[in-house]
């Protein structure tokens, strides 16, 4: 709208600066059909002068251009365009959440700022889960945070917390069964699991009775199953790290070498790529 206005004010003024004269009416145009048919709102918004309204256009609007921002893959620009975002609407709190993990992702080098980067946002995704206990897109960036904060726990805290993190991935799935990152993130916590270390086991035996369970062949499964939906670096990654650990050399290198194939950008890919290098020996 403000566009607008500048753009009539401007043609108001002759390239001196001096006003124009207004044309006569014969010397004026027809109106187009569009032009004399009367203003209606769009189904979206209504008019301006409802400050709900405009406030509901501009969530869109900051949604709309967040989700393309992750798209592109610039994790600096989603966070900094969601910084002050309103996380009592839903829409906008679980994409808050992804611009802090898509920003964790990236600080590769930085392990203190990935930290606090994913503790952020799991405080915005366990707040906005009291309000909306049952959004899908919440339910699966809780999860991810949580998982990717274990690095930075004890054991204790990172076996009570995997269970935490299976059950929300799980509910998150059955809302969300096409979005194949959230099938990465249930492969990865499979991959965990089976890998337990011998302590995390006992102090799962000692806190909780049983350790969290899983294998190999079904962390497969599930980036397997992210690959058919859309294929990408980490899964491909993850599916040639998992049939290594199934002793299957041979299908563990199209995988890897699949991964390295595929387009990347940014810190998170490269090292993504890193890993693939060093698991293919190269």
């Amino acid at each position: 709208m403000a566009e607008l206005v500048v753009s009539l004010a401007l043609l108001a003024f002759s390239p001196s600066g001096a006003l124009r004269p207004p044309l006569p009416p014969s010397a004026r145009p027809p109106l187009s059909a569009s032009a004399t048919r009367p203003w209606a709102p769009s189904p979206a918004c209504r008019p301006p002068s409802s400050p709900r309204t405009a406030a509901i256009c501009l969530d869109e609007a900051l949604i709309s251009r967040s989700d393309r921002l992750h798209a592109e893959n610039q994790p600096l620009a989603l966070f900094e365009a969601l910084r002050g975002a309103d996380t009592a609407d839903v829409e906008l709190a679980w994409r808050v959440c992804r611009a802090h993990h898509d920003l964790a992702e990236e600080a590769v080098a930085e392990p203190r700022r990935r930290e606090a980067l994913l503790r952020e946002g799991l405080a915005i995704a366990e707040a906005a889960l009291e309000a909306h206990p049952e959004s899908g897109p919440l339910l699966k960036w809780y999860g991810i945070l949580l998982g990717r904060l274990s690095d930075f726990l004890p054991t204790k805290e990172k076996v009570a917390n995997s269970f935490k993190i299976k059950e929300a991935l799980d509910t998150a799935a059955t809302k969300l069964p096409q979005d194949a990152s959230l099938q990465t993130a249930l492969g990865q916590w499979c991959l965990k699991v089976a890998g337990i270390s011998w302590i995390e086991r006992q102090a799962a035996k000692v806190l909780f009775g049983s350790p969290p369970v899983s294998t190999y062949e079904e962390a497969l499964s599930y980036f397997e199953r992210s690959h058919a939906i859309r294929p990408s670096k980490k899964a491909s990654l993850q599916a040639g790290l998992a049939q290594q650990k199934l002793g299957r050399p041979a299908e563990a290198e199209k995988w890897l070498q699949r991964c390295l194939e595929l387009e990347g950008s940014g810190e998170a890919d490269a090292e993504i790529d890193r890993q693939a290098k060093e698991a293919l020996g190269k």
